[in-house]
């Protein structure tokens, strides 16, 4: 629809002050919801997915906001796993429009509204509307100057921080961990699946100073088991053994910290059953991170675009080559302008040629392909470009086993050229 995709993504005021008007404007929304709060670099949308599927199971309507999309903008807004159809999101929206257009006019020196505000402000229209239960919230950037943290939740959780957006959060875990502890609220539980120490004793102390009751994954005598192309297991207390359907060791870290939330929230009077719990998460699903598409030929999407995600990839990616024999991937790739090259260095040894081309965000120019494929011939690596998307896809559509990462925008387009096909 027109309204989305117009507004500016960073605003030039600083601050919860447009958000806060606009949903004043709106009747605050937001305050007739419960809602669990989730920050973070890396893990929290696998985090938001384990719940929000335990939560369903144990019979709660559970709204959902995440962010970004991959195909359709609608995905950001779900009620027990079901996007929002396009009529009410066209409802929502408009309202929400209004009402940043309202506080534009009242409150020109506070600057124009961002599209996260637009769509923060839609979800709460939304799920307000709809009477859910409870609301998992994910923070789009940082923490303390999100749109989301106008809420008061019943429970916030953080899950592993890193180096990203330093030009918004700051330079180091320290600073990046300061923003994100910014969603702690007075005498609110805060769950960490935190794994830096020096992040983790940054979010301690603003626990402290807020007198709220501080949970730890490290605090708990938790258990990996492993993972294979068929799943991970873990042992938790009070849960026992455990099996989920999300790939790679770092969604073992996700499951545990998902899990102590859960913990929590029972402690807080939730209602969940074990059943709803080992259903939930083997159930749940995160499109788009360390998803296998088809097993023959072998393809599989992740949206990794960070250190950490890159380095989480490439070692889920070591541990698929031992199950497939030993074969190298064709990596379809691409990455936004902002990020480095050296996020290719992971991915390396595990190719055996790379296909490049554009990780468009509508918003955010793409490094140009040509510029990833003289970084890695530089470095004696086989690598391919192409301006056009499927062009580039039936290319690397060749050689399988084929991994499509850099960047989640380019998972959504490569999705819906797909689904174009099918």
């Amino acid at each position: 629809m027109k309204i989305i995709g117009q507004r500016v993504r960073f605003g030039s005021h600083l601050g919860l002050e447009r958000i806060q008007l606009i949903c004043d404007a709106l009747g605050n929304p937001e305050r007739n919801l419960s809602f669990i709060h989730i920050a973070g670099t890396s893990g929290k949308g696998s985090v938001s997915a384990f719940l929000a599927e335990v939560l369903m199971r144990s019979g709660l309507k559970v709204g959902a906001f995440t962010s970004p999309h991959l195909e359709r903008y609608s995905e950001r807004f779900r009620i027990n796993g079901a996007a929002i159809d396009q009529e009410s999101l066209n409802e929502v929206v408009s309202r929400a429009e209004a009402a940043c257009r309202k506080v534009e006019a009242e409150h020109p020196d506070l600057g124009a509204v961002t599209e996260f505000e637009l769509a923060t402000a839609a979800g709460f229209i939304y799920f307000d509307k709809s009477q859910v239960d409870v609301v998992v919230l994910e923070t789009g950037l940082g923490g303390r100057l999100d749109a989301t943290n106008v809420v008061v939740p019943v429970l916030t959780v953080i899950t592993t921080i890193g180096l990203d957006h330093e030009d918004r959060l700051g330079s180091t875990l320290e600073e990046i961990a300061s923003e994100k502890g910014g969603i702690i609220k007075a005498g609110v539980p805060i769950i960490s699946g935190v794994q830096s120490p020096a992040a983790e004793k940054i979010l301690q102390r603003i626990a402290l100073e807020k007198q709220s009751d501080w949970r730890s994954t490290k605090d708990v005598p938790w258990v990996a088991h492993g993972w294979s192309l068929a799943g991970g297991m873990l042992t938790f207390p009070e849960f026992g053994t455990l099996k989920i359907g999300l790939l790679g060791a770092h969604q073992l870290q996700n499951a545990a910290t998902a899990l102590l939330a859960v913990k929590e929230l029972r402690r807080l009077g939730y209602q969940i059953s074990l059943d709803a719990v080992r259903q939930g998460f083997e159930e749940a699903s995160w499109p788009g991170r360390l998803e296998v598409v088809t097993r023959n030929p072998f393809m599989l999407f992740d949206g990794a675009h960070n250190r950490e995600g890159i380095d989480a990839l490439s070692q889920s990616l070591h541990q698929i080559q031992k199950e497939l024999g030993g074969e190298k991937f064709t990596f379809l790739f691409g990455m936004l302008h902002n990020k480095s090259l050296s996020l290719l260095d992971p991915l390396l040894p595990l190719a055996r040629r790379f296909v490049f081309s554009r990780a468009d965000s509508g918003r955010l120019p793409a490094t140009e392909p040509d510029v990833m494929v003289d970084y890695v011939e530089r470095r004696g690596g086989s690598a391919l470009s192409f301006e056009q998307l499927p062009e580039a896809m039936d290319e690397a559509m060749q050689t399988p086993p084929l991994c499509v990462c850099g960047s989640l925008y380019l998972v959504g387009s490569v999705k819906r050229v797909l689904r174009r096909n099918l």
